[in-house]
């Protein structure tokens, strides 16, 4: 942020200095050279009248060259063809080019020219009753000398306010970046689940009022996490005590019964496991994830299949595990399980036939390449589908559109299992094969 706002404000200065600069060294030159020319012309209004003034030729040839020399010019009589009578020096004497301050002098006005190397202004006279043209020329350097100084100056100006809007862009911009910095550490620790993170004050009024807002948000949440834990802590309780009294009546029920033990007990004493099972995860979903966890999605089915194959059995049904090896994925266990927990009910209550769960790796490339680009890379993603022999569930079941599990051999929970993949990075759709649609949980490789 410091960085963007120092950029920010240099710009704007350097488009200022450049928007100001600019116009001001442009009018320095032509207020230098509009001087340099006003001074020329007088000077060869002064030399006009002089050489008009002499008895002669000789004596205005003479004239001339002593005024040049003294004055450090050049001074040249010529004709209105542009050709030169008199010059003082040597190798502009005879054919000329027509100057562009000379084509003026010659309509009997007074012509001015500069192109950086000369300021040359040209005059009509006439010398015994000949019009001719003076033109007296200076060297550039001067006025150059001047111009460069005066942009110099212009240059170093440009560079001290350039620099001084660093400094206080530097400074505001510590000043600003500093509050919001402390938010967003603020707002980091309180997702992490610090809700005793408390943003510090800064002494701006906009910063300040979100560090109000952040900590009675942060305020809110540990109040409401809080009653969350302690219901959930009391809800568990309150499930594990009669679940205790079922399994202890079953396992009595087990060592009563003459012979083996019936295949309905078995099952509901598996299932009495599972409820246990889900209490604990659903605990675990209850309170923030201290840190980043991995889980192996083929190991994961294997040891959740044991409880649903004794349902299966009890219905007359099998359930099956395909599985390759596979990269573990990063997220919670609890949220894996419980979404896989309510795809098998939903394939053993609403499916029919046997049950499949197949775990695998799936591929999934990125953007296609630009024509210059390298080839594209591929995330790896494992896949966990659990598919049966029955209709399998629709698009509006996986968007919780309908929830009645009554309706039609409808689903139930797929919403909540999209829920919890999703909020672990991953993806939870319905694949078709043949006419059935399989749901199948899409996690990145870790």
């Amino acid at each position: 942020m410091r960085r963007r706002l120092l950029s920010a404000m240099l710009a704007a200065a350097a488009a200022a200095v450049v928007l100001l600069g600019l116009p001001l060294a442009l009018g320095v030159r032509s207020q230098f050279r509009a001087e340099a020319l006003d001074a020329t012309q007088r000077d060869v209004e002064q030399v006009r009248a002089l050489i008009q003034s002499a008895d002669s030729m000789a004596v205005a040839f003479r004239l001339m060259e002593l005024l040049a020399d003294a004055s450090d010019v050049e001074l040249m009589l010529l004709e209105l063809d542009g050709t030169t009578v008199r010059g003082t020096v040597e190798e502009r004497a005879g054919s000329s080019p027509l100057y562009p301050d000379v084509a003026l002098a010659r309509t009997g006005r007074v012509g001015r020219f500069t192109d950086g190397e000369v300021v040359a202004v040209s005059v009509p006279l006439r010398l015994r009753n000949e019009p001719l043209v003076l033109r007296l020329v200076r060297p550039g350097e001067v006025l150059n000398r001047r111009l460069r100084l005066a942009w110099l100056s212009i240059a170093v100006l440009a560079a001290t306010a350039l620099g001084a809007a660093a400094l206080l862009a530097r400074r505001l911009g510590r000043r600003l970046a500093l509050p919001v910095e402390a938010l967003a550490d603020s707002a980091r620790r309180l997702g992490q689940g610090d809700f005793s993170a408390r943003a510090p004050r800064s002494g701006v009024p906009e910063p300040d009022e979100v560090a109000a807002a952040l900590d009675a948000t942060a305020e809110r949440l540990a109040a409401a996490l809080e009653r969350s834990r302690s219901l959930g802590a009391d809800a568990s309780h309150q499930l594990r005590t009669p679940l205790t009294a079922l399994r202890l009546d079953l396992e009595a029920l087990e060592l009563g019964a003459n012979g083996p033990s019936s295949p309905l007990v078995q099952a509901a004493v598996t299932e009495v496991d599972r409820l246990e099972a889900t209490i604990d995860e659903l605990e675990q979903l209850a309170t923030l994830p201290t840190g980043e966890e991995q889980v192996d999605l083929a190991a994961l089915a294997s040891e959740r299949l044991a409880s649903w194959r004794a349902l299966a059995r009890v219905e007359g049904r099998s359930v099956q595990l395909e599985q390759e090896r596979v990269p573990p994925v990063r997220a919670r266990p609890a949220a894996l399980g419980q979404a896989l927990q309510v795809l098998l009910d939903n394939a053993l209550e609403h499916g029919g036939g046997t049950v499949t769960v197949s775990v695998r790796v799936a591929q999934r490339p990125q953007a296609p390449p630009g024509p210059t680009d390298p080839p594209p890379r591929r995330a790896v993603w494992v896949r966990l589908c659990v598919a049966d022999e029955g209709p399998g569930p629709t698009q509006n079941d996986l968007d919780g559109a309908r929830i009645d599990a009554t309706q039609r051999g409808g689903t139930r929970g797929l919403a909540l299992a999209r829920s919890l993949v999703e909020a672990e990075g991953g993806r939870l759709r319905l694949d078709t094969v043949g006419e059935t649609a399989v749901p199948c949980v899409l996690m990145p490789a870790a």
